[in-house]
């Protein structure tokens, strides 16, 4: 688990922060920090793909209190590669969390990544500061 930094344009304060999860179907951790901190065994996650509006919805979620954070393991079928997905965690009809996931391999942070990379070929036009993106 980790945090993603989403660049989308050339502006101050334009990165989208989010968490990350691998497309795998094995246990992962997020680290949330919560609208109220709760030990518990009943809480409900739901996973919505955005775009095809795919959702999974996981019951009987634990989480413990790690520091500042609420510590939570997720384990989800739904996950595909360079997916974004919209989060809420509930507990009963409490709205607890509420988050953007982005679903990736990609494990360095330091290396630049946008949903369009390998996508489209950059067109430079004239003047300079006006750049277009081709199919």
């Amino acid at each position: 688990m980790g945090v993603f930094c989403y660049k989308t344009e050339k502006h101050i304060f334009d990165y989208l922060i989010m968490k990350v999860l691998q497309p795998v179907q094995t246990e992962q951790t997020l680290l949330i920090v919560p609208r109220q901190y709760v030990e518990a065994n009943d809480l409900q996650i739901v996973l919505t793909e955005d775009g095809s509006k795919k959702s999974e919805t996981l019951t009987g979620i634990t989480s413990t209190i790690s520091g500042n954070y609420l510590s939570i393991a997720v384990t989800s079928a739904i996950l595909t590669e360079g997916s974004m997905y919209f989060l809420e965690l509930t507990q009963g009809g409490t709205l607890l969390y509420r988050d953007k996931v982005y679903c990736t391999t990609q494990t360095d942070t330091s290396v630049k990544h946008t949903l369009n990379t390998n996508e489209y070929d950059q067109y430079q036009a004239f003047p300079e500061d006006q750049q277009y993106i081709t199919l």
